[in-house]
């Protein structure tokens, strides 16, 4: 029986702190202060305990809610002799309440806390300087100090606020570089969370920052270098109109964040500068440049595609900026390493020897492989150009560089689809002649790279067929600029290029055929369909016939428009059906679809296209000819009709049509660069892939 009381009692007072608790933390969210007042005037004490399930108490809540008012009230209830203990409670993950409160921007609500807790029981310089600095070097599990966390979330402002507070009074900033928990350093943490602006800040103030690596070895610049989404190369805008509206915002609008800044009371506390700080890269000071800013920042607050798409150029622009910081201190690609095959091709593999390097090769791989591979072959890899170019335009020595791989630039852009980066490569004429002839330790050639599909991750195209004629497309791009010898090269699988494409694409192949067949099945029996409707209008002429078989509105003229449009739909509907069993009669194997099959379809769409066109304007002209429209709407709502079936069809196959126009006009174009006399590079369509 005493035990069962016990356990009731506990459950009791476990059910009334678990509702003191809800209490508290409604009405601190609900901004009661009279309340709170009331609460703990007489009870200063109830304010240390915890009221969240991570053991946040009130002064935890009311920092990462970031409300000044708020924390003045709550700290003006604790008397002086304890106010110090706030800044040193922590919750379960060891942070303290300036851990919470730097996760905000109000850097001015930071200031008061550090005023009203320090100066609070009249401590002298030196004490004070002691106290402040254990407050903003406390660290919470992860080894988190303030500052740290507060570039973790990108808050600026509250960034300079507490820089200037550690070297205001001589502190050593350096403790703050790193976290304790992996080796990230402020400038890593603000790359991760993608908050360039203030990573551009630490690494102008701090350049040693650049040099920094954690603990798998990466720099800012390896991280940097693999986040695709933050440069335009790299990343990709949905549409037309949004690609328009990206080009006509000026970068100069995206540098600089008025909500970045110190407030203007702590501005003068910038003891290094001596001076308030300012915004970097302010937008010029023209009129007409001001005029134009304000329309776009008006835009942008009311249109949600705008405000996208300025973030976007805001982001990529950072980005740009902070690479070429970041390339400054850069070496890694000095790092000498050298390819365990030379570039003289091999006809035939030795198997037991080869069998005994690929061991080795492995061995080595597992020993090298907590060495990250540099910033330049990473951003090769991403697509990145804009970094590649820094690099490059930088160190031009550094495209002979090799990885642990034995890989050159080449080798990653090739295996990685990175096109642009491949481009960019190849146009140094004298450097892309010795590149192509790189050969990596697995004894690959970049066309054995164009082969593989390790990396590939489904092209930009729609379609399956379309999916492999990029991939064709790619292979002989990059066969056109190796020697023609290096086709004859085996890997150490023993396997040529073209033995790879084949073996790796046979599943691309295959789903590429059945949609080939379905979807000619399918348009070849709307053709029929189209066909057997516009013969049996031929022969039931509108208004019938006389008793010497003339039509009756022989003489009309829309009679006339009529027969011609029946007949182009009768002629076009059966040639797209013989098209499309040309097609489904093929042999559909890699060569053709190349060219012949993407040219097939698209002369196949046109036609089925034209033929539905032509029936509905059949079907308006037998409408006109036999109902006389008085009336204009009458007539203006059959036009509609008749038409209204061609606009859906061309709205939803235009995206289809245009590709496979596009591919059948450049296959067109390559049959007469490579078989016409003369020069025809005009002709020459640059694709995506």
């Amino acid at each position: 029986m005493g035990m069962e009381k016990e356990v009731i009692i506990s459950k009791s007072e476990m059910n009334n702190k678990f509702h003191d608790m809800k209490v508290a933390y409604s009405k601190l969210l609900a901004n009661d202060f009279q309340w709170l007042e009331a609460t703990y005037k007489q009870n200063h004490e109830a304010l240390f305990n915890p009221i969240t399930v991570c053991g946040d108490t009130m002064f935890h809540v009311a920092a990462y809610r970031g409300s000044e008012a708020m924390l003045q009230t709550l700290v003006e209830l604790v008397p002086q002799t304890k106010r110090r203990e706030v800044l040193k409670m922590k919750n379960v993950y060891g942070n303290t309440v300036l851990h919470e409160l730097v996760t905000t921007a109000k850097a001015e609500a930071a200031d008061l806390l550090m005023k009203e807790v320090l100066f609070s029981d009249g401590l002298n310089r030196e004490d004070y300087i002691r106290e402040r600095e254990e407050i903003l070097e406390d660290r919470n599990k992860l080894g988190e100090t303030p500052l740290f966390r507060a570039v973790e979330y990108g808050n600026m402002s509250m960034v300079k606020y507490l820089a200037t507070q550690i070297e205001g009074m001589g502190g050593n900033l350096h403790r703050h570089y790193t976290r304790d928990h992996d080796g990230l350093s402020i400038l890593h943490i603000a790359v991760i969370g993608q908050h360039f602006d203030t990573a551009n800040w630490l690494v102008e103030r701090y350049p040693e920052l650049a040099t920094y690596k954690d603990n798998n070895g990466k720099t800012a610049l390896h991280l940097l270098a693999s986040m695709a989404t933050s440069f335009k190369s790299s990343s990709f805008l949905s549409g037309l109109f949004e690609e328009f509206i990206y080009y006509c915002i000026p970068g100069e609008a995206c540098n600089g964040d008025e909500g970045d800044e110190l407030p203007i009371a702590l501005q003068n506390k910038d003891l290094e500068q001596g001076e308030p700080s300012k915004a970097p890269n302010q937008p010029g000071n023209s009129k007409g440049l001001k005029w134009y800013y304000g329309v776009l920042r008006c835009l942008k607050s009311g249109w949600k595609v705008i405000d996208r798409v300025w973030g976007q150029k805001q982001l990529h622009t950072s980005a740009i900026k902070l690479a070429r910081h970041l390339v400054r201190t850069d070496t890694s690609w000095f790092q000498p390493h050298q390819s365990e095959e030379d570039d003289t091709i091999c006809l035939e593999r030795n198997y037991d020897k080869e069998e005994e390097k690929v061991k080795e090769i492995a061995a080595a791989g597992k020993e090298k492989s907590s060495e990250p591979d540099t910033p330049l072959f990473i951003a090769a890899s991403t697509g990145i150009v804009e970094i590649v170019k820094e690099i490059l335009d930088k160190y031009p020595q550094a495209i002979k560089h090799i990885n642990k791989s034995g890989q050159n630039i080449l080798h990653v852009a090739t295996l990685h689809r990175t096109y642009k980066v491949y481009d960019l490569v190849v146009k140094n004429k004298e450097e892309k002649n010795r590149l192509v002839r790189g050969i990596d330790n697995n004894g690959c050639t970049i066309l054995h790279h164009a082969a593989d599909i390790v990396y590939y991750h489904g092209g930009t195209k729609p379609t399956p067929a379309l999916k492999l004629q990029q991939e064709l497309e790619w292979f002989e791009t990059v066969k056109n600029e190796i020697p023609g010898h290096f086709t004859l090269h085996r890997n150490k699988d023993n396997m040529t290029a073209d033995q790879l494409f084949n073996d790796r694409h046979k599943d691309q192949l295959q789903d590429a055929q059945e949609w080939v067949k379905n979807t000619s099945e399918s348009c070849s029996t709307v053709a029929v369909l189209v066909a057997g409707v516009v013969f049996a209008a031929a022969y039931s002429a509108p208004g019938g016939f006389h008793d010497n078989g003339q039509p009756i509105l022989l003489e009309r003229p829309l009679y006339s428009f009529f027969t011609v449009m029946d007949v182009a739909g009768l002629a076009s509907s059966l040639t797209s059906v013989v098209i499309f069993l040309s097609i489904l009669t093929s042999s559909l194997e890699y060569k053709d679809f190349g060219n012949t099959i993407p040219r097939n379809l698209s002369l196949g769409f046109t036609f089925l296209f034209f033929s539905v066109t032509t029936t509905m304007l059949t079907f308006t002209a037998t409408i006109l000819l036999l109902v006389h429209l008085e009336k204009k709407w009458t007539a203006s709502l059959t036009y509609a009709a008749a038409f209204l079936p061609i606009c859906i069809f061309a709205l939803f196959q235009f995206p289809l049509y245009y590709q496979y126009f596009i591919a059948a006009v450049k296959g067109i174009f390559n049959f007469i660069r490579k078989n016409m006399p003369g020069n025809w590079e005009f002709l020459r369509i640059k694709g995506d892939f």
